[in-house]
């Protein structure tokens, strides 16, 4: 069963000079996913996350119920870390692309 970690950040958490995520984060996930598995909703406040495979890739959908399929969402190889612009109440969805 493949991992995923999910950090939320508030919009005022965008450091300077860049986009560095100030921490801690606004809140925490972990997801363990096989098929397609949805996040809990972010929370109030959620303006971006950070996403982190761990040992196997992942491929994503962002929405209010999503579902993660090979044909038609984001692609995150493994050991990678990604951000997204995101909205408050949406979820992440993961799925490993084999099962």
């Amino acid at each position: 069963m493949a991992t995923l970690l999910i950090a939320e950040f508030r919009s005022d958490q965008i450091g300077s000079p860049g986009p560095i995520a100030k921490v801690p984060p606004l809140a925490e996930q972990t997801i363990t996913y096989t098929t397609s598995t949805a996040s809990a909703a972010f929370n109030v406040g959620t303006a971006f996350v950070r996403i982190q495979t761990l040992a196997d890739a992942a491929y994503l959908e962002f929405g209010a119920a999503p579902t993660a399929t090979t044909a038609n969402t984001i692609h995150l190889a493994a050991d990678a870390v990604e951000y997204f612009a995101v909205t408050a109440g949406q979820k992440v969805a993961a799925y490993d692309g084999a099962s």
